[in-house]
């Protein structure tokens, strides 16, 4: 198999447990490069385990697909090793978020949890507290203007990522047949799914009106 999705390399290992037939996976997205990467799935699947293979599809929904939001900061070398390293928070999540009819509360917690996990947090850590204490420490040490970005997500962006999450993982599981988009991070807009980002405002209405730039056409500046 010829491709260069990462999808096609993790359904591939997933699935590859119930085949007998030797597959290959040749990587074609470095396309500038001279230098050819093929993988032999079998092999793979050997060397990572069941269990690792078994979850691979969440970790890679989790940490960002197609259809789901790449987390800032936290790449999928991170979120594979813990994984690997059999990080309890993870592997929790991970089992979970392949069985089927898992309601929309478990799979929010569980995926505030890892959230928490991913930044350093403690088990007993909230995502609103997890933000204040990284934002401080930010500050304290900080040279320069300390971006929203690379703090941990809000509760409520968190729950709408997870829901999405599972959703996808459903999909290329065969088993999303009687789950409804709209009920899973998904809104419908002119006949196209809309991710949910988050059911909260920015930032209070008494803070937005007084926070404004001078231009009178338009801002185009920084």
């Amino acid at each position: 198999m010829v491709g260069e999705d990462t999808d096609l390399l993790n359904l591939l290992l997933h699935y590859s447990r119930t085949d007998n037939e030797i597959i290959y996976f040749h990587s074609d997205a470095n396309k500038q490069s001279k230098e050819h990467r093929v993988y032999k799935i079998t092999l793979l699947t050997e060397t990572l385990g069941e269990d690792v293979c078994n979850e691979l599809l969440f970790v890679h929904a989790y940490s960002g697909c197609d259809s789901t939001s790449r987390i800032f900061g936290v790449g999928k070398k991170s979120a594979f090793q813990k994984l690997v390293k059999s990080d309890p928070v993870m592997k929790s999540c991970a089992s979970a978020f392949i069985l089927q009819n898992k309601s929309q509360e478990d799979i929010s917690d569980l995926g505030k949890n890892l959230m928490i996990d991913l930044f350093g947090g403690k088990s007993n850590d909230m995502l609103s507290s997890l933000r204040h204490i990284i934002f401080t420490k930010k500050v304290a040490t900080a040279k320069a203007f300390v971006t929203p970005e690379r703090l941990p997500p809000i509760s409520p962006a968190t729950r709408f990522h997870s829901l999405r999450v599972y959703f996808q993982i459903m999909v290329w599981m065969g088993m999303a047949n009687d789950m409804n988009p709209t009920e899973w991070g998904w809104k419908q807009e002119n006949n196209q799914f809309i991710p949910i980002m988050t059911e909260k405002i920015a930032a209070p209405d008494e803070l937005l009106k007084i926070i404004h730039c001078n231009c009178l056409e338009g801002c185009k500046s920084s």
